[in-house]
C-alpha cells in the first residue's frame, strides 16, 4: 500500500510526485468550465444489441432467475471498465491540486415514472476492478428498483443526497448561503466529513445521463464547479446511420452518440483521445465487457517534451480566452 500523502484527502490522494505543469495548470485555469474540453463520438452498437439480446434470452432460460441487461448498461460498462485500465481518468481537482480518487464511483439520475411531474432521484454505485457486464447489470437493476420504490411509496422517503437538500430547504436563503459557503470551504481544504462526500452525486467520478431513454440525441453537459466530478456523459438515442464496413460495402447500422465533458487539467489530450478509443471498442467489441479489467497503475506516463509541448499550448489557449474575455 502506497505512502498516504500528508494534503490527502478521504476521498483521494494528492499527486505530488507528478510533472509539474500538471501541477500548475489548477493555478491558471481555475474553474471546470474554464477547463472543459468536449469530444462528440459516434458508436456503432449493432454488435451491442445483438450481443445483449442473447445474454438476455440466455438469461430469460435460466428459470427466470437470470440477469438481464440492457444497452444503457453495455455503455455504463464500457465506460467503468476504460476507466479502472486507464486511472488518470478518475482524478479530479480541488484547493489548486491534483488528487487520484481512491474508489470508482457514478452518479446518474432516476426518475420515478416517464411523467413531467414525476420525482426524480440521483443514485450513486461504486464499482470494483473485477465488475463485468453481468454483475454491473445485476447491481443496476437493484438501485434503479430500489429508488423508484422509493420514491412512489413515500415523497418523504426520498433516496440519496436528496433527503439531505429536503432538509436544507426550510432554512431562509441567508442561512443557505452561509452554509454553502462554509461547506465549500472545508471541500477546499480537504475537510469536508466523509458522509458528505458519499452521498453527494457531484463527488463522483462521472456523472452520467442517459437521454436515449427519453429518444433524443446526446447534448454536452456543463461540468459542476461544486464537488470533484471531472467527467459528465450523456447518452443519446439509438439511430440508423449508412456506414462504410471494413470490406468497402455500405451498411445501415445501429448507432448512438456519446457527449463528453472533461476537466482537461487532470491529463493531457493525448490520454484523453485514446480513453475515448477504448471506450468506442469495448461498445463495439461486446464480448469484451464480460472479461475483468487490468488497470494501467501509471499515473503520468507522458515524455517530459511532450509535456512541455502540451503546456505551451495550454498556455497559448489561455491567453487567447483572457484576450477574448477582455473583449466581451
Amino acid at each position: 500500500m502506497s505512502k498516504k500523502s500528508f494534503f490527502s484527502r478521504p476521498d483521494g490522494k494528492y499527486l505530488r510526485d507528478i510533472d509539474p505543469f500538471m501541477r500548475f495548470f489548477p493555478f491558471m485555469m481555475k474553474g471546470r468550465n474554464d477547463s472543459a474540453v468536449y469530444f462528440k463520438q459516434q458508436v456503432d452498437v449493432t454488435a451491442l444489441r445483438a450481443y445483449i439480446n442473447a445474454q438476455n434470452r440466455e438469461a430469460a432460460s435460466e428459470s427466470g432467475d437470470g440477469v438481464m441487461s440492457t444497452l444503457f448498461y453495455g455503455i455504463l460498462t464500457a465506460i467503468i471498465k476504460t476507466m479502472i485500465e486507464r486511472p488518470q481518468t478518475n482524478r479530479f481537482i480541488i484547493g489548486h491540486r491534483i488528487y487520484q480518487r481512491n474508489r470508482l464511483s457514478c452518479a446518474f439520475v432516476i426518475k420515478s415514472e416517464f411523467r413531467d411531474n414525476a420525482n426524480e432521484e440521483i443514485a450513486i454505485m461504486n464499482f470494483e476492478q473485477d465488475d463485468t457486464l453481468k454483475t454491473i447489470s445485476e447491481r443496476m437493476a437493484k438501485e434503479i428498483r430500489k429508488a423508484r420504490e422509493t420514491s412512489r411509496q413515500q415523497d418523504k422517503a426520498r433516496h440519496g443526497a436528496v433527503n439531505w437538500l429536503n432538509l436544507l430547504m426550510k432554512f431562509p436563503r441567508i442561512v443557505l448561503r452561509g452554509f454553502m459557503r462554509f461547506i465549500s470551504w472545508l471541500d477546499y481544504h480537504g475537510w469536508l466529513p466523509r458522509f458528505v462526500v458519499d452521498a453527494d452525486p457531484m463527488h463522483t467520478s462521472i456523472f452520467i445521463s442517459n437521454l436515449g431513454s427519453l429518444k433524443i440525441d446526446a447534448p454536452f453537459h456543463h461540468l459542476y464547479e461544486w464537488g470533484t466530478t471531472s467527467f459528465f456523459v450523456t447518452i443519446g438515442a439509438v439511430q440508423k446511420v449508412p456506414m462504410v464496413m471494413p470490406d468497402g460495402t455500405t451498411a445501415i447500422r445501429d448507432t448512438i452518440n456519446l457527449a463528453i465533458t472533461v476537466d482537461e487539467r487532470i491529463s493531457d489530450g493525448y490520454y484523453f483521445a485514446k480513453t475515448v478509443r477504448r471506450v468506442k471498442f469495448l461498445i463495439e467489441h461486446p464480448e469484451e465487457l464480460n472479461k475483468k479489467s487490468t488497470p494501467n497503475r501509471g499515473y503520468y506516463a507522458v515524455s517530459p517534451s511532450l509535456a512541455a509541448r502540451s503546456f505551451r499550448c495550454r498556455i497559448e489557449r489561455y491567453r487567447v480566452q483572457s484576450h477574448n474575455n477582455d473583449q466581451l
